[in-house]
């Protein structure tokens, strides 16, 4: 049992040696201070099953509080479009688009607070320490070569000269900061039309923290999304 505790405990520090080989490419402090969290963490006593679901939940609720965000982005283009259309019919639909606005303005509430409720419950210790720095980084996942690499396999903003990634489409919604999901504006106008519950899963490889051993696509998420690195 201790034996295997300890093989989890490793897969949740998520390869860090393998990280030292590339630390090239990221900041020296920022690469150290990550290392040496770590390093700590070998040292902590926290069980790792503990570690791994406040994982998955909390890169789950990132990525709806982005999904949300990136919709309300979404909606309110359409009603400028509508807007700027002397079509009377089209005019017609704006108050449903409103409707979904303040929706979706209650869903971003509810998700925020979720999300504030989940970050606060990680056991004190290097993964909650490291986490709560990263975040503390306006545009910390734009550090990560393996989200951005992601971001382009999913077809999103990273693989064209748009600029969306770069450009947060609400200042006010920090939380909701970061690459593109299925409900990116911008990709919805590539793609040409809206993806289906099933699109949208496809748009967004499994990944399961809580299953050992992960799966290389699960272990990449943590280490981008928990230490934002490659």
């Amino acid at each position: 049992m201790a034996s295997e505790a300890k093989k989890k405990k490793i897969a949740v520090i998520g390869g860090l040696t393998g990280c030292i080989e590339g630390a090239t490419r990221v900041s020296a402090n920022w690469m150290r201070w990550q290392v040496v969290r770590g390093k700590r963490l070998l040292l902590w006593e926290t069980n790792p099953d503990i570690l791994s679901r406040w994982a998955q939940s909390v890169i789950e609720t990132e990525i709806l509080l982005r999904e949300v965000t990136q919709q309300e982005s979404f909606v309110k283009e359409c009603i400028q479009i509508v807007n700027a259309n002397s079509d009377p019919v089209a005019k017609a639909i704006v108050p449903d688009m409103v409707e979904e606005l303040i929706t979706l303005d209650h869903e971003y509430d509810r998700l925020e607070r979720t999300y504030e409720t989940i970050v606060a419950g990680c056991p004190a210790g290097p993964i909650k320490s490291g986490y709560l720095w990263i975040r503390q980084q306006s545009y910390w996942y734009l550090r990560s070569d393996w989200l951005r690499q992601d971001c382009i396999n999913r077809g999103g903003c990273c693989g064209r000269s748009c600029g969306c990634c770069e450009t947060p489409p609400d200042p006010r919604r920090r939380k909701g900061w970061g690459h593109c999901t299925a409900q990116c504006a911008c990709c919805k106008s590539v793609r040409g039309f809206r993806a289906t519950e099933r699109g949208k899963r496809l748009l967004q490889p499994k990944y399961d923290l809580t299953v050992f051993p992960w799966s290389h696509y699960s272990r990449q998420m943590f280490r981008a999304y928990v230490w934002s690195l490659d």
